[in-house]
């Protein structure tokens, strides 16, 4: 094989979170469906941040998440879903791929409350 040529079916890396192997949002199960569902989440939760919530801050949430991944057994169930800003999301996101959490480290040069 040359250097220009790749085996896909070697192993290789870990498939990104964004790597949806090629499927369309409606083949994932983010069809009409979950667009009512997530419409019902974020007015339940009033569009707050609900990690930030549990901090005692108050954030606007954009996006609904799964509590529990639904990569480890989560369900689209309302009681598993949450709104959730994108600071919030992607720490979380971080962490349910057994990454590090990066800490934000304020202008004094100590790191921030709530991360």
């Amino acid at each position: 094989m040359s250097e220009l040529e790749h085996d896909w079916n070697a192993p290789g890396p870990k498939k990104r979170s964004w790597d949806k192997g090629g499927k369309t949002r409606h083949q994932q199960g983010y069809g009409s469906a979950w667009v009512k569902l997530r419409k019902q989440i974020l007015e339940r939760d009033c569009h707050l941040c609900q990690p930030c919530r549990a901090k005692g801050r108050v954030t606007v949430g954009n996006q609904v998440d799964h509590i529990r991944p639904k990569a480890q057994g989560g369900t689209d169930s309302p009681d598993n879903l949450q709104t959730i800003c994108d600071p919030c999301h992607q720490d979380k996101t971080a962490r349910d791929n057994g990454r590090r959490v990066k800490r934000a480290i304020g202008l004094d040069g100590w790191p921030t409350e709530g991360n």
